[in-house]
């Protein structure tokens, strides 16, 4: 299974912190996963509005593509609201 270790920016604390994501998985699996572990309040009722900010590739990480597709890799930032 590919990995790749990105780095979690949570923007409300001002905190970053690396962490190992599969990249087989999709951006709505990433979002419903990082918003129970980490308690960033998104709310999924609606997972079609849902995305996280993605730097090293630009995107915004949403809807069943792929982190592998979407081109995130070992650095990637990912930006929580």
């Amino acid at each position: 299974m590919d990995k790749a270790v990105v780095i979690l920016y949570l923007q409300k604390e001002n905190r970053k912190i690396d962490i190992e994501v599969p990249l087989n998985i999709s951006a709505k699996e990433l979002v419903i996963a990082l918003n129970e572990a980490y308690n960033l309040n998104i709310d999924v009722e609606d997972i079609s509005k849902c995305y996280l900010k993605c730097e090293n590739p630009i995107a915004l990480l949403k809807g069943d593509t792929s982190l592998k597709e979407y081109g995130v890799r070992n650095g990637s930032i990912i930006r929580t609201p």
